[in-house]
């Protein structure tokens, strides 16, 4: 071999060990120095953790009775494996599951940042959907089913405004906040509490959830399990309401606005009522008329939001009204504390009275003749409560309207949406209208007409305060909540916001007065055969402005049994007529019903 030949050979072999060695430390700088990461890289393309949504806590009355729950049901999602989705699998999914494909893209585009992680795209789909998609599953990659706990409400329309609802819509930056203060963050799209004890107590029910490690194919189909982080259940609230009487409440409001209606009057149609345990501040029962079913809120959601009678409005706490005679036993007492009446003191009542430019009268003009403040009471006499309340003066009868709470909130927090309402005052009419005080006006005021804009939770309160002398308690719907382990996360105590400084005289002279108003003689008589002693006020409150054709609202407010409170309520017909035709039969029906047990 010449030396020309052997330099080629040299080269040659050179080159060929460098070939050698080069892919050699490559293969090495893989399987050695980069192994773990390679490693990980392979494993996630072959493993998912797949979440798996916590159970929300259960929801109890107070007799153990439970109200909501959770089932399974099938939940489609779309699961992005790094290649995006197809459109015939998009557009297929929406012909399914009867959504449009740009939802679908928006829910995608919403979720843009979770790849690898499922995109729920419908909830409680119907076992035909998923077998439709099963017998098609290796043409949808990335399609998959899950099984998620689905909430359920025991009774459907039973307090449904107490309990609210759960959507993925924002629940807006006053909710996040509370939430903030509890360390519950708030992701968009989830699903969350939208109303009621379910947006309150959203860091409660929540729970945590749980993960399942899987191995999947290319389809994004889980084909082996590897490990698993089972959810922690939410939190279970166990609530102050009576279920039985909060259905006997529903039903008597109910039939109420029913039998207006068939009668001929168009303008009933809403309702409202409260009860509380006058010495604790607990709500037994909250009704708003018209409600609506919270297993099938979703699909009736276009309706309710149109429907003239405003259902998903919590007219308990929501709405304020003029509440007529259910006012007068402020002026009464104020005039009696503020020596403007003594409890003897006669004012004869001829059916009218003038004052100050102005012709006042009674109902239908009825002269009750010689009246002290108890009989003013029995009878609902306007002309005595006229003429105590021009003694009084409006300065003191609003005074002693917010001593009972009224013009502000009752302290609720366990639900949102309570408003203060008005109580007529100078400095409302100045603020809203630019106009001075007329004494003409503290005399509408007295018989709770005028500017007073009442709601019937406040009613409610002030019923309670009667019963207990004066101790306004916060009003509240949740005892406790237990956690999935059974230890206590929160237990609610009585809590005094309020405590009135009045005579054991002057409670003693109302008290006497509302338990005659259930008498013989009284405005709410018919209460007399009832197996249990009431203590109550009617009114007949005018709704809008004089000669206007609306009926007026039928209101009565109370308590029972009188010698010990059990219960302190309202009740409230909207346009329901005179209240001993509305007001009156609806409270006759609750109290007979709860106490006929």
């Amino acid at each position: 071999m010449n030396g020309k030949m052997l330099q080629r050979t040299r080269i040659f072999f050179v080159l060929v060990l460098i070939l050698f060695i080069l892919p050699s430390v490559r293969l090495a700088e893989l399987q050695v120095v980069q192994h773990d990461y390679y490693r990980n890289l392979a494993e996630s393309n072959r493993l998912r953790l797949l979440p798996v949504t916590a159970p929300r806590g259960k929801i109890y009355d107070q007799n153990e009775v439970q109200l909501v729950t959770n089932r399974p049901g099938f939940t489609v999602s779309l699961m992005d494996q790094g290649q995006g989705f197809s459109p015939e699998t998009i557009s297929y999914l929406g012909d399914l599951l009867d959504m449009s494909e740009d939802e679908i893209s928006g829910k995608i585009r919403d979720n843009f940042y979770r790849r690898y992680t499922p995109i729920r795209l419908q909830q409680d789909v119907d076992r035909e959907v998923v077998a439709r998609i099963s017998e098609i599953q290796e043409e949808l990659p990335g399609v998959i089913i899950e099984t998620q706990p689905i909430r359920e409400y025991s009774f459907g329309d039973l307090a449904p405004h107490i309990l609210g609802y759960l959507g993925r819509g924002s629940p807006g930056p006053v909710v996040k906040e509370m939430w903030e203060q509890q360390s519950y963050s708030y992701r968009t799209g989830q699903l969350v509490g939208q109303t009621g004890l379910e947006q309150v107590w959203e860091p409660y029910l929540r729970g945590v959830d749980g993960y399942v490690q899987v191995e999947v194919n290319a389809l994004g189909q889980a084909t082996r399990e590897y490990g698993r982080m089972d959810p922690i259940p939410g939190s279970d609230l166990h609530l102050t309401l009576d279920s039985r009487l909060q259905g006997i409440l529903e039903e008597a409001l109910g039939d109420t606005v029913e039998e207006k209606q068939e009668n001929g009057n168009d303008y009933a149609g809403q309702a409202a009522g409260v009860v509380l345990e006058p010495d604790s501040g607990r709500i037994l029962a909250m009704a708003s008329y018209p409600g609506y079913d919270l297993n099938t809120f979703e699909q009736d959601f276009p309706d309710l939001a149109r429907a003239e009678d405003r259902p998903l409005i919590n007219k308990a706490i929501e709405e304020a009204y003029p509440v007529g005679s259910t006012f007068k036993m402020v002026p009464a007492l104020a005039a009696l504390e503020e020596d403007a009446v003594r409890p003897e003191q006669i004012i004869y009542c001829g059916g009218t009275y003038s004052r100050h430019g102005a012709t006042k009268t009674c109902f239908r003009e009825i002269a009750h003749g010689s009246v002290n403040v108890s009989r003013a009471l029995i009878r609902s006499c306007n002309v005595f409560f006229y003429e105590t309340a021009l003694k009084l003066g409006i300065d003191d009868l609003t005074g002693y309207a917010e001593e009972f709470g009224f013009g502000s909130r009752t302290g609720l927090v366990d639900i949102r949406g309570e408003t203060g309402g008005i109580v007529a005052c100078r400095d409302y009419k100045e603020e809203r209208f630019g106009d001075p005080w007329y004494p003409a006006e503290t005399m509408d005021a007295a018989i709770g007409q005028g500017y007073h804009s009442i709601t019937p939770l406040q009613l409610a309160n002030y019923a309670a305060m009667l019963a207990n002398e004066g101790t306004h308690y916060r009003p509240y719907l949740v005892e406790k909540a237990v956690d999935s382990k059974g230890q206590i996360d929160y237990e609610a105590e009585p809590e005094v916001l309020h405590t009135m400084d009045v005579e054991d005289q002057t409670w003693e002279i109302i008290g006497q007065s509302l338990q005659g108003v259930a008498q013989p003689g009284g405005t709410a008589a018919r209460l007399a055969d009832l197996g249990v002693s009431v203590a109550v006020k009617t009114g007949t409150a005018e709704a809008g402005q004089a000669g206007g054709g609306l009926p007026p609202h039928g209101v009565i407010v109370g308590y029972a049994p009188a010698e010990q409170p059990e219960l302190a309520f309202a009740i409230l017909i909207a346009h329901g007529g005179m209240s001993g035709t509305s007001a009156l039969p609806a409270a006759y029906s609750v109290l007979d019903q709860y106490y006929d047990s």
